[in-house]
């Protein structure tokens, strides 16, 4: 009896392009089989004389009848561009079987992707009405391939007269220390059941959830701390989590895989944040408007001015001498006013201002490697409230 001894071919999840994969089958000399290929829910042979999965089916170019001698045979499949599911089935013919198996066939299942997945990178915050809307950067490959680009993000204040006092830097080496901890993937989930004081939670899904996770918002009722997911049990989709908390049925769960060891494992997604980001804010100047007097100055458009007494001031004829931080701040896109810790005289209309602790405008620059796409579309966010503070209207 004559043995196959091996069927090999790569069963990871292909690309959506076309795709090329090698096969090679080793086994005795003289040992037979018949090797097809066929796409799973269709009529889809593939011919390998015309080199393409096609409708129908005929012994002569659907079938692949080898007799080894000597040497393995080596050959290639193609798959076409889309998505679906593809088996190979070699069957040993009379005289031959499988080594140490006694069996007749072997199977093998690749699934291939219908589109590459794109990957979002973007800013992230809790204040979402002190700023504009945030730029994106996308890069979108297949699972094996990668990826590394640079970019180039304004992150501007809105102009609004609710949020638009400014966006301060408290810590400057935060700011110019992005680090890897600084960004997240972020999932959710709902309760399935009421939680009082527990640790267990059941939730409708765990795509995407993983041990290491955190909790770190809840859409209604309240949240401990950002307890962490310790265990997962899939088959009931129980989550044990670090702290007690009570939750109500049918709330939603958000969670983050902080850090891009925690986002390989949640999404599957290879990457590295090259260094440092840049983190350059854009100097803030104002325009003084008529009708100034004591400690009120009137501009022309207060937005990115903050009160809470963090900015100084600075400009023609501003005095100075004694502690002089912007107050409070009346808004408005072209027109307003602040008040400032002194009385300032002779202060023409026109004049330009500097305020050097607040920003309407701060540009991140950095570079991003991907290595290894995921399969599916994710977005992944940069935590800004790390390090920028929107400003106040008052203390």
């Amino acid at each position: 009896m004559a043995n196959i001894h091996s069927f090999n071919i790569d069963t990871s999840e292909m690309p959506a392009a076309v795709t090329t994969r090698n096969f090679s089958v080793h086994g005795d000399d003289g040992a037979e089989f018949i090797l097809y290929a066929l796409e799973n829910d269709t009529l889809k042979y593939y011919d390998f004389n015309s080199r393409e999965f096609a409708l129908g089916h005929n012994s002569k170019n659907n079938y692949l009848k080898i007799k080894l001698s000597n040497i393995p045979h080596n050959d290639t499949i193609v798959f076409p561009s889309g998505g679906g599911t593809y088996t190979i089935n070699l069957e040993t013919t009379e005289g031959t079987e499988v080594l140490k198996s006694n069996q007749k066939v072997i199977s093998k299942s690749i699934e291939k992707l219908s589109s590459n997945a794109t990957v979002t990178f973007k800013a992230a915050t809790a204040n979402t009405s002190n700023y504009a809307t945030f730029p994106t950067s996308t890069s979108t490959g297949a699972p094996n391939s990668s990826s590394k680009f640079d970019f180039d993000w304004d992150i501007v204040n809105a102009s609004t007269d609710a949020g638009g006092f400014g966006l301060r830097i408290p810590n400057v080496s935060t700011a110019n220390q992005i680090s890897d901890s600084f960004w997240y993937f972020s999932a959710r989930s709902a309760v399935d059941g009421a939680v009082s004081s527990g640790t267990e939670v059941v939730v409708d899904d765990t795509t995407d959830i993983i041990v290491g996770m955190v909790i770190t918002e809840v859409s209604g009722g309240s949240l401990s701390g950002e307890p962490s997911i310790m265990a997962i049990n899939t088959s009931t989709k129980t989550l044990t989590i670090s702290a007690a908390q009570t939750f109500a049925d049918g709330i939603t769960l958000t969670f983050k895989a902080i850090g891009s060891a925690k986002i390989k494992k949640a999404t599957g997604l290879t990457v590295k944040f090259i260094e440092y980001p840049t983190v350059t804010p854009e100097t803030l100047k104002k325009t003084v408007r008529a009708g100034s007097s004591g400690t009120t100055i009137n501009l022309n458009g207060t937005y990115g001015v903050t009160g809470g007494s963090y900015t100084s001031i600075s400009g023609f004829n501003i005095d100075n001498s004694s502690d002089n931080k912007v107050i409070s701040v009346s808004a408005s896109s072209t027109a307003g006013s602040i008040v400032v810790g002194a009385s300032q005289f002779d202060l023409a209309t026109n004049i330009g201002l500097t305020f050097p602790d607040v920003y309407q405008t701060i540009n991140i620059v950095g570079t991003i490697d991907i290595t290894r796409f995921p399969t599916a579309n994710i977005t992944i966010y940069l935590d800004i409230d790390k390090f920028i503070t929107p400003g106040v209207a008052s203390p």
